[in-house]
C-alpha cells in the first residue's frame, strides 16, 4: 500500500504517500496548517469583504477532506451560505479515511458528512446542510472546464511543486483566473518563486504572508 496514516505534531493525522514521498499536509500539524492557510488567510480574508453571506469555493485537490469539514463549521458559525466544489483525481480509499483521528480533533466532527463528502458522485451536487452544497470532480485539474461556475475563493492545496510540477503550471493557475470572480482570491501554502513568477504574469496581486508553524511563507492572490 502506497499510503499510511501519520499524526503530525498538533495530534492530527495525515496520510503519508510512499510513491511520491510527500505527505497530505504539514508534519508540523495538518490542523493547524489548514486553519493558518485556508481558513484564516483565505476564508476569513473573503468573508471580512463581502456584503453578502454567500460564496462559492473551488479546492484543488480534496485529499482527506479536512478543509472542507473546517470550511462547514466555519459556515454552520458564521451563518453563511458556501458552495464548495473540490477537484480530487486520485480519492483516498474509505478503508484509509475511516482511520484518521479527525472526528477527536475537529470541534462538532460529523461523520455522515465526511463519509457522504468521500462517497459522492463525480460532478453531482449535493446537500450537506442548508447552507453547504457540495460538487466532488473525480478529475485531473486539466480536465476540468470552467463554463458557468465562478468562485470567490480558491484553496490550492495539491501535492508540492517539486513532485507534481505539471499541476502548478501558467495553463491551469489561467483556466482558474477566467473561474474566479472579480477580486477574487488564491491561497495556498507554497510560496516558489516559479508561482510568484506565473501569478505575476498573470497580472495577480500577490501577498506573500507568514507561514503555518514550520514553514516561513505562503502565498494570497488575488484576481
Amino acid at each position: 500500500m502506497n499510503l499510511k496514516i501519520v499524526r503530525t505534531s498538533d495530534g492530527s493525522d495525515t496520510i503519508y504517500n510512499k510513491e511520491l514521498d510527500e505527505s497530505y499536509h504539514s508534519l508540523h500539524g495538518s490542523l493547524r496548517e489548514s486553519e493558518h492557510v485556508y481558513i484564516n488567510a483565505g476564508l476569513d480574508r473573503v468573508m471580512n469583504n463581502k456584503k453578502n453571506k454567500s460564496i462559492s469555493i473551488l479546492e484543488i485537490g480534496l485529499g482527506t477532506g479536512l478543509n472542507v469539514m473546517l470550511t462547514i463549521n466555519y459556515a454552520k458559525q458564521k451563518s453563511i451560505k458556501i458552495f464548495y466544489h473540490a477537484i480530487e483525481p486520485f480519492p483516498i480509499e474509505n478503508s484509509i479515511l475511516k482511520k484518521l483521528n479527525y472526528s477527536r480533533r475537529i470541534k462538532e466532527f460529523n461523520t455522515k458528512i465526511f463519509e457522504k463528502i468521500h462517497n459522492s458522485e463525480s460532478q453531482t451536487v449535493i446537500k450537506l446542510s442548508n447552507n453547504f452544497k457540495f460538487k466532488r470532480s473525480i478529475n485531473r485539474l486539466e480536465k476540468i472546464s470552467f463554463k458557468k461556475e465562478k468562485y470567490d475563493l480558491i484553496f490550492f492545496d495539491a501535492f508540492a511543486p517539486s513532485k507534481q510540477p505539471d499541476i502548478w503550471d501558467k495553463k491551469n493557475f489561467s483556466n482558474i483566473k477566467y473561474a474566479m470572480k472579480r477580486e477574487g482570491i488564491i491561497v495556498t501554502y507554497s510560496s516558489t518563486k516559479r508561482l510568484k513568477r506565473i501569478l505575476e504574469n498573470l497580472k495577480f496581486k500577490i501577498e506573500i504572508l507568514a507561514g503555518p508553524i514550520g514553514k516561513k511563507e505562503m502565498t494570497r492572490a488575488i484576481k
